[in-house]
């Protein structure tokens, strides 16, 4: 059993949790043994989650071994997106982007930024109050 001294410990206990070597397996205990070759394996991907390891099995099975089960017409997610072409989602993202600036275009702009412009009117609290008073400012008449 190896001791380690505090900053050692410190420091390298930093290094596990920002690296999440955590989530490759590994405990504390096994990357103070042998750092060199576990922070290497902190630059490799993480592994899939159970959720997600399910889901990249079935894609691959259908993608790498051609062994593709044929589309049932009751599930049309998969018969829309084994069907989708990128430039018919491109065009349609544009005429989103033309049809919310078409919304837009009556505003006015300020250097590009949309400014709405306000509706009411600034009434000058201070004429009221006797700030206009010179006499009470001391100010000297006839000069």
């Amino acid at each position: 059993m190896n001791t380690y001294t505090d900053a050692h410990l410190e420091h390298y206990a930093d290094r596990f949790i920002a690296l999440r070597l955590a989530r490759h397996g590994v405990n504390l205990a096994q990357y103070l043994a042998n750092v060199e070759r576990f922070e290497r394996l902190a630059l490799e991907p993480e592994p899939l989650l159970p959720a997600q390891h399910a889901a990249a099995l079935r894609l691959w099975q259908k993608q790498d071994t051609g062994l593709t089960q044929q589309p049932s017409e009751d599930n049309d997610i998969e018969t829309q997106a084994a069907g989708w072409d990128w430039r018919d989602l491109l065009e349609r993202w544009r005429a989103e982007t033309e049809e919310a600036e078409r919304a837009l275009s009556c505003m006015q702009q300020r250097n590009g930024a949309y400014v709405e412009p306000l509706h009411h009117h600034r009434h000058n609290r201070g004429m009221s109050r006797g700030n206009a008073n010179f006499e009470r400012k001391q100010a000297r008449k006839g000069a």
